[in-house]
């Protein structure tokens, strides 16, 4: 398991769900109680974010935690 690529691959895919839904960085952070910066963060895979913090994500997003995990 190479995490960092891991990390990467998971920041993609938020970035991708964030775009497809319009949301900047900093709208998604107010959503969910978290800064711009620690969604950049987590987006460029500088941070490896907690359950927790998935599952604000998946909500935020108005997704499922699935379909958050759901890249290849």
């Amino acid at each position: 398991m190479d995490k960092p690529e891991d990390l990467k691959r998971l920041g993609a895919r938020i970035k991708e769900l964030r775009i497809a839904k319009g949301l900047s960085q900093a709208k998604l952070g107010l959503l969910i109680l978290k800064d711009q910066q620690s969604i950049h963060k987590v987006e460029a895979g500088e941070f490896n974010p907690t359950y927790l913090y998935l599952l604000a994500l998946s909500k935020g997003l108005d997704i499922s935690i699935s379909e958050l995990l759901d890249f290849e």
